[in-house]
C-alpha cells in the first residue's frame, strides 16, 4: 500500500527524528523537501531507494542519515554540501565507488559503507579530519591507503571481510586508535612496529598470517593478560597455521623457516616480510647499512622522537611506544616532497624500531632479523624481532630480559 502523503506530511511536521524503515519506498519522499527543514535524523533503512535526490542538501539540519539496506548505486554530488552530517550509514547497498563529495563532509564522525562493492577508498576521504569511526567491512578492498593512519581523530577502523593483504604502516603512529578489526582477509603480515595507541586488534580468519613481530605480540599479550586468557585462538582464531599463499607473486622478501628442526610438532614454513624491507642481513655478516638507510634514520631521528619500550612481559610491563614530532623543517619538506618514495617512507613511519632497548634506532629498508617460536606447546607462533645492526641483534638475543626465549638468528 502506498504511503499516505498527508499522513507523511503531518509526521514530518511534528518530528525531528523520522523512522521510515521498511516502508517499501522507491524514492526519497518529496514531502521532506517541503516540510523537513527542521528534521535532524532520518532513518530510511530496508527500503528500495536507488539514489538520493539532488535537493538532499536542502535538509540542512540533518545530522544523522541512515540508508542501510537499500539499492543505492550512486550518490549525488550535492550530498557533499550536507556539512552538518555527523553520521552517514550507506551500508548494504550497491555502491561500487565512493564519490569524492563525501570528503567535503567536514563534521562527519561516523561513516559506514559495509557490504557494498567498493574496491578502493577515494583519496578525498583523507579530508575527513573529524572522522572517528570508519567501517568498510564486506567490500572488495585489496589495499588500504596509508593516509587512513593520518586521520587525526580516527578511533575505530573496521575492514573485515575484504581481500586485504596488508595494513597501512602509518596506523602504528595513529594517536587515537582504540579498535582495528581486520578479520577474514588475506593478510600475510601485520605491521611490525608497536602501536602508539595500543589498540585492540582483531585479525581472526587470516589463514596466511603465519608470524607476528615481537613488539606487537607483547602488546597483544598484555591485553589478553588482563582477561586471564592464554590460548592462541583467543589471540587470533584461524591464523598462525604456518601456511603460505603460493598463488601470490610479489617482490617481498621471503624467509624459509625450518621450524621442524626447532620443534618436532611444527613444519617448515615461509614468511613474507613487509614490502618496505628491501634487504635482510645475516647475523654473521659484519656489514653497515646503505647510505639510503642511514640517511633515512638520520632525518627521522632529527624530526621525530620515536621509541619502543620492550621492558618485559605483562607482569613487568608491556611494549609501549612514544612518538612525538620534534620540529618541522619547511626546506627539508620541500626537498623530500620532490622524491615520492623517500617522502612516503618518512611519513608512513619506520618498519620498526630496533628492539634493543639501548638503541632505539628506526628501521626503514634494512634490518637484522632474529626469530623465536613463542611458547610452542600453547601458542606455536613464529615471532620475529627487527634490529638495526648485527651488534643489536646479538645483544637482544642474549639479553637477560630474553632468557626465557630461544631466539634464532637468520642465516
Amino acid at each position: 500500500m502506498d504511503p499516505d502523503p498527508i499522513e507523511m506530511a503531518n509526521e514530518v511536521k511534528s518530528k525531528v527524528i523520522l523512522h521510515w524503515n521498511c516502508r517499501g519506498l522507491v524514492e526519497f519522499p518529496e514531502v521532506m523537501r517541503l516540510h523537513g527543514a527542521h528534521v535532524q535524523e532520518i532513518y530510511l533503512k530496508w527500503n528500495k531507494l536507488t539514489t538520493l535526490p539532488p535537493w538532499i542538501n536542502e535538509l540542512y539540519n540533518v545530522t544523522n542519515l541512515y540508508m542501510y539496506g537499500n539499492r543505492i548505486e550512486e550518490l549525488p554530488k550535492e550530498l557533499g554540501r550536507m556539512d552538518q552530517l555527523t553520521v552517514l550509514d550507506l551500508s548494504a547497498n550497491k555502491l561500487q565507488v565512493i564519490p569524492a563529495c563525501i570528503g567535503n563532509l567536514s563534521n562527519l564522525k561516523s561513516l559506514s559503507l559495509n557490504d557494498n562493492f567498493i574496491e578502493r577508498l577515494s583519496v578525498e576521504l583523507s579530508q575527513l579530519n573529524n572522522l572517528e569511526i570508519l567501517s568498510v567491512s564486506g567490500n572488495q578492498l585489496v589495499a588500504l591507503p596509508e593516509w587512513v593512519g593520518s586521520l587525526p581523530k580516527l578511533r575505530e577502523l573496521y575492514v573485515d571481510k575484504n581481500q586485504l593483504k596488508e595494513l597501512p604502516n602509518r596506523l602504528t603512529i595513529a594517536s587515537e586508535l582504540t579498535v582495528i578489526s581486520a578479520c577474514s582477509n588475506r593478510l600475510t603480515y601485520l605491521p611490525l612496529n608497536g602501536f602508539l595507541s595500543a589498540p585492540c586488534i582483531r585479525f581472526d580468519a587470516n589463514e596466511y598470517l603465519n608470524y607476528i613481530s615481537y613488539p606487537l605480540l607483547q602488546q597483544l599479550i598484555s591485553q589478553l593478560y588482563l582477561t586471564f586468557t592464554y590460548e592462541r585462538d583467543f589471540l587470533a582464531s584461524g591464523c598462525f597455521k604456518t601456511r603460505y599463499d603460493t598463488n601470490v607473486l610479489s617482490t617481498n622478501i621471503k624467509l624459509y623457516i625450518k621450524t621442524k628442526d626447532l620443534f618436532p610438532m611444527n613444519h617448515d614454513t615461509i614468511i613474507k616480510l613487509p614490502r618496505q624491507l628491501l634487504k635482510v642481513h645475516e647475523v654473521h655478516e659484519n656489514v653497515t647499512c646503505s647510505l639510503l638507510e642511514l640517511a633515512l634514520r638520520k632525518v627521522y631521528t632529527e624530526r621525530y622522537r620515536h621509541t619502543l619500550n620492550t621492558s618485559g612481559f605483562p607482569e613487568n610491563g608491556s611494549v609501549t611506544v612514544l612518538y612525538k614530532p620534534l620540529f618541522k623543517n619547511t626546506k627539508l619538506d620541500f626537498i623530500l616532497s620532490t622524491n615520492y618514495t623517500l617522502y612516503n617512507l618518512l611519513m608512513n613511519g619506520p618498519t620498526s624500531i630496533c628492539v634493543n632497548s639501548q638503541c632505539q634506532q628506526p628501521i626503514f629498508t634494512e634490518a637484522w632479523i632474529i626469530i623465536d617460536i613463542h611458547d610452542p606447546i600453547i601458542w606455536c607462533i613464529i615471532t620475529i624481532a627487527l634490529c638495526c645492526s648485527r651488534s643489536c641483534a646479538v645483544a637482544f638475543a642474549h639479553s637477560s630480559a630474553m632468557n626465557n626465549r630461544d631466539w634464532h638468528c637468520v642465516t
